[in-house]
């Protein structure tokens, strides 16, 4: 029997002749109430997508006006974007613009601080949303319209429970906040639903990172040796790296693929033998004097010419700047600009909160990848930021922000106060091994060593003795230790030197310091649940009060929050934090 639609005019809680699905119950909602007022939680979603066009381009052969067969611009655009508007419990906004109930499971959220010494060690899971489509009323749209890799906004809000029209009134839009904003991977439909995949900021960091392939076809563009193999990339200041001999027959070098300065170039860990002899043009006009090295460098990369066949390997310390001529030292800056200009993210992804030349990091430093392999743009981040206490974190506005994670102290300042009437439940988690027990020592890495020269042969015979020290190993340290933790504890943690892009000592010596006043003492994680309302004001990263009935909780405790956990069936969100 042919089924028929039925038209549902909802008095009160849309605009009158406002079309509610067909089969789609809107999804019950929970009822909070505080004081006497009462109020239910609903979520919106904001999808744009893209109409292919379905027309074709025609050759049409206009005399006079362009030459003959040149074809004339066709009059429509090939493709059409717009946004779809749903919600799980109905919404309309005060200007009529109406959000059905189609969403029947909205998503499951975990975000994260790196709690370990890598620097994107945080879970983060964005989940999927589940659009209703029992009766088919979305065959149509998911036919003619594209979802792939489009932005997807959630935002929530509350209604107010109006007493004397008993109705539920619906908040302005500008009232609601936001919980996600990311990507749609695409349409997943099934026989009577739709699911739409969710990526966070993150996403842009999973691919290789762009970056010059040598062709091999001779001078600049690398000899067979190295054709397919890619171009070295050096941002900031990095010590005895080995750049890629792109010419054995020349002995040409090539440090970079943007404009660097070489400081120092060694022969077997030998400074003094082989001279600079300046900076030229063209390093293939003309050969340097034996015993000399010439430079080349611009936008598109930096090379350097020996006049004689070295004897021991070449490496060089050096300073790489970006291909626009960007230069920052600081390594949180060098992050910033990495990836707007080498991973080319959308600057719309990058957080206000985050400027050019920040503040909580302010220590010099860089990397150097040899080319040797792709790279990926979380582990160029990890690189970057591995052991200085930074999580690159995804905001509830999808962009990017760097969070600093310090310890607590009894005298900061809270953003909020969670006490016994605010929290729904309580309860302990567990921290990773190598966080419990307490660690006794800490050594944060500074001045990494590219390349790592054993005593021996494979070393110029007038090497110093601080050269030699400095080449056979990979990282020297800055040290924080506590006598008093390794005496009570039986197994207490003691980590392995961390490698960080840092390029002088006092700046290790303050991360040792800060991972020790964090991770030196017992610390505790607890998983504290609230109502939605109170955490959309809390950020991780955020210093908040903690009182509860739960040992070292009763007085009072002050934690920082971790982690957060979001479920689209709770009217709850659960928050890790760190006490």
């Amino acid at each position: 029997m042919a089924q028929s639609s039925v038209l549902l005019w909802a008095h009160g809680a849309r605009p009158h002749g406002a079309l509610v699905a067909p089969d789609i119950k809107p999804r019950p909602t929970k009822i909070v109430r505080f004081g006497q007022v009462a109020f239910s939680t609903f979520r919106t979603v904001e999808m744009d997508i893209v109409q292919p066009s379905t027309n074709t381009i025609e050759f049409l052969y206009g005399h006079g006006a362009s030459a003959h067969g040149a074809p004339m611009a066709p009059g429509f655009k090939l493709e059409k974007v717009s946004t779809l508007r749903f919600s799980d419990a109905g919404y309309v906004a005060e200007d009529g613009t109406p959000y059905p109930p189609y969403v029947t499971t909205a998503f499951d959220l975990d975000r994260s601080l790196t709690l370990s010494a890598d620097a994107l060690g945080g879970s983060l899971s964005a989940g999927a949303i589940t659009l209703g489509n029992l009766g088919g009323q979305l065959n149509t749209m998911l036919a003619t319209n594209v979802n792939d890799h489009l932005p997807v906004r959630i935002r929530t809000g509350q209604k107010q429970w109006d007493t004397a029209r008993r109705l539920w009134v619906d908040p302005p839009a500008d009232t609601l906040g936001p919980v996600f904003a990311g990507l749609g991977k695409g349409w997943k439909p099934d026989r009577t639903s739709v699911q739409v995949d969710l990526l966070d900021a993150t996403y842009w960091l999973s691919s290789t990172m762009p970056i010059s392939i040598y062709g091999g076809t001779g001078k600049l563009d690398g000899d067979s040796n190295v054709a397919g193999r890619f171009a070295p990339r050096l941002r900031g200041r990095a010590s005895n790296i080995t750049p890629t001999l792109t010419d054995s027959v020349n002995y040409v070098y090539q440090v970079s693929d943007g404009p660097a300065s070489i400081t120092a170039l060694y022969e077997g860990g030998y400074a003094g033998g082989i001279a600079f002899a300046g900076q030229v043009v063209d390093i293939y006009a003309a050969a340097p004097a034996p015993g000399t090295y010439t430079v080349q460098t611009g936008a598109y990369g930096t090379w350097f010419r020996l006049g004689t066949k070295p004897v021991y390997a070449i490496t060089v310390d050096a300073a790489g700047q970006f291909r626009s001529g960007a230069a920052p030292t600081n390594v949180l800056d060098i992050l910033r600009q990495f990836l707007l200009e080498d991973m080319l993210l959308p600057s719309a992804y990058v957080d206000p909160a985050w400027p050019a030349f920040s503040t909580i990091a302010p220590w010099p430093g860089g990397w150097f990848w040899d080319g040797s392999a792709g790279v990926t743009g979380k582990e160029a981040v990890t690189a970057l930021l591995s052991g200085l206490g930074i999580t690159l974190t995804p905001t509830r506005t999808g962009t990017l922000l760097p969070i600093l994670l310090l310890a607590p102290e009894t005298d900061s300042s809270v953003v909020a106060e969670l006490t016994a009437d605010i929290i729904t439940d309580l309860a302990a988690d567990a921290l990773d091994s190598s966080l419990d027990p307490p660690t006794w020592r800490w050594r944060i890495g500074f001045g990494h060593n590219f390349t790592v020269q054993a005593a021996g042969s494979s070393l110029h015979p007038q090497i110093t003795g601080s050269q030699q020290s400095f080449v056979a190993q990979q990282d020297r340290a800055a040290i924080w230790y506590s006598p008093e933790t390794k005496a009570r504890y039986r197994v207490p943690n003691d980590p392995d030197t961390i490698s960080t892009a840092l390029s002088r000592q006092d700046d290790a010596a303050l991360i040792a310091q800060r991972h020790g006043a964090l991770w030196g003492v017992q610390r505790r994680l607890w998983a504290v649940s609230i109502p939605q309302f109170y955490a959309w004001q809390i950020e991780l990263g955020d210093i908040v009060g903690l009182t509860a009935p739960a040992p070292g909780l009763e007085q009072r405790a002050i934690g920082v929050v971790v982690a957060e956990q979001i479920r689209a069936a709770d009217q709850t969100v659960t928050l890790q934090i760190l006490v």
